[in-house]
């Protein structure tokens, strides 16, 4: 009897950390081996195509409904929005192009306006009596290259 005791004093007591370790790596390997089994099935492919095009119509027929009632309360849908947002954006282009077609002309125009200040001699739209005739420019030569069409 003595000898018995001896041997239950000697052996380590079981590691309670290592016994849970174990139960949770084999259960783990148990519910990856279930759910792969399950999810492969083809059965399970049919069954969650069925739920995806069930849960599109009904996603098709609330965004129709919301568009009508929106409609109907005289209040904008969210195409009508994005439809505004891209014609805004296509008219800041628009001007955009337009400022720089203004800047071109005043950079490359010979007339005394430096950025839109104007200089302080006017200019002179008679010729006195008596003065030389100065050589007019023809209009193709008083339009800027980049401006012609």
């Amino acid at each position: 009897m003595l000898d018995q005791a001896d041997k239950q004093q000697q052996q380590p007591p079981p590691d309670i950390v290592q016994l849970w370790r174990d139960w949770l790596t084999q259960t783990e390997r148990q519910f990856n081996a279930f759910f792969s089994d399950m999810t492969g099935s083809e059965a399970f492919s049919r069954g969650m195509g069925s739920n995806m095009e069930t849960y599109l119509a009904f996603q098709k027929i609330l965004a129709d409904g919301m568009e009508r009632y929106l409609n109907m309360m005289n209040m904008p849908s969210r195409n009508d929005v994005v439809g505004l947002g891209e014609t805004l954006r296509s008219m800041e282009v628009r001007l955009a192009n337009i400022e720089e077609m203004f800047r071109i002309a005043a950079d490359t125009d010979g007339s005394r306006e430096v950025r839109g200040v104007a200089a302080s001699e006017p200019a002179r739209t008679r010729r006195p009596a008596g003065a030389p005739v100065i050589e007019e420019i023809r209009e193709e030569e008083a339009i800027p290259e980049q401006l012609r069409r």
